[in-house]
């Protein structure tokens, strides 16, 4: 995971670019609403996204699916409606 320094943006360009980095199964830190989640894989290879650094963790049904990860909901929207607002931390 790289993080975001001072010298690249920390925000998104696309929503494609975050359902890329997904698809390919990159770890992702990023801050919605000043709250950090990582979204990555579990110790068992399952794909999760976790608050705050494991204070709340969440498994999806499917590990090769971006879609069901751009779908949940955090403060009532969608990531994908909400892309635009994300920070990334690390990527």
């Amino acid at each position: 995971m790289r993080n975001v320094n001072e010298h690249d943006s920390d925000r998104l360009t696309s929503l494609e670019e975050l359902r890329f980095a997904l698809d390919v199964h990159m770890e992702v830190q990023i801050k919605i609403n000043g709250v950090e989640w990582y979204i990555g894989s579990d110790d068992k290879g399952n794909s999760i996204i976790s608050k705050d650094n494991g204070d709340f963790d969440h498994q999806f049904k499917s590990n090769d699916d971006p879609d069901e990860i751009l779908d949940y909901v955090i403060d009532g929207k969608k990531i994908r409606d909400q892309w635009r607002e994300i920070k990334v931390i690390a990527m």
